[in-house]
């Protein structure tokens, strides 16, 4: 999640911390899916999780055999994954508290890079400069799994404003831009684009080739 939002997920995790996550998640231990395939396909072994949330996809990955390191704004956040996957008898192979706007990571840190529903919580400048940020730390030839929230009808629902670029900032505190598919290609328009998905929301999932 952007730096701009830090204090917003914080709280927004402080006050939910205690929480069954390792419940909500259960979906996910052992997950199969084509994304999974595609990043076993490439030799991908070492993922970061950008914007780990409470750990859904990081548990997913851990379960494969993958390598997983949880990035997160929020320091509960990333608490909270590495909870979520011992309760699975699983480990995190790193974890930081830090912006997907500035990782801190060295360039081409990682195999792959998973980004699920993050980049549609910043304004389009930001995820733009996301983009190049998790592009930076994933190495030649690795794979960056990105997915997007697509337009709901309750999106506007509560109080909000809107800002310039059509971004949505609610009242307290948290920026969405909702994208749909053709929105979400030209955000990534010049990248190789190696596979399409859909979510188990009704997610798009784009995988890019660095």
């Amino acid at each position: 999640m952007p730096a701009r939002d830090g204090d917003f997920w914080e709280r927004s995790w402080k006050r939910d911390r205690d929480r069954d996550y390792a419940s909500y998640a259960a979906p996910y231990y052992r997950l199969a899916s084509p994304e999974i395939d595609v990043f076993r396909a490439h030799d991908i072994r070492a993922v970061c999780d950008a914007g780990c949330g409470y750990g859904a996809y990081a548990l997913a990955l851990a379960s494969n055999g993958f390598a997983v390191t949880a990035l997160d704004v929020s320091a509960t956040a990333v608490e909270i994954t590495g909870r979520v996957l011992d309760r699975y008898g699983l480990q995190l192979a790193g974890r930081r508290a830090a912006s997907v706007l500035d990782t801190g990571w060295p360039d081409g840190a990682f195999d792959g890079v998973v980004c699920f529903s993050v980049l549609d919580h910043m304004t389009v400048s930001d995820a733009e400069a996301a983009l190049r940020e998790l592009g930076r730390i994933t190495r030649p030839g690795g794979l960056l799994l990105l997915a997007f929230d697509t337009p709901d009808e309750d999106d506007l629902a509560t109080e909000h404003d809107i800002l310039p670029d059509g971004s949505i900032r609610y009242a307290g505190g948290m920026v969405f831009h909702p994208y749909d598919v053709p929105a979400a290609e030209r955000l990534l328009a010049g990248r190789r684009i190696i596979h399409r998905g859909t979510g188990p929301h009704g997610e798009f999932i784009a995988i890019i080739e660095k």
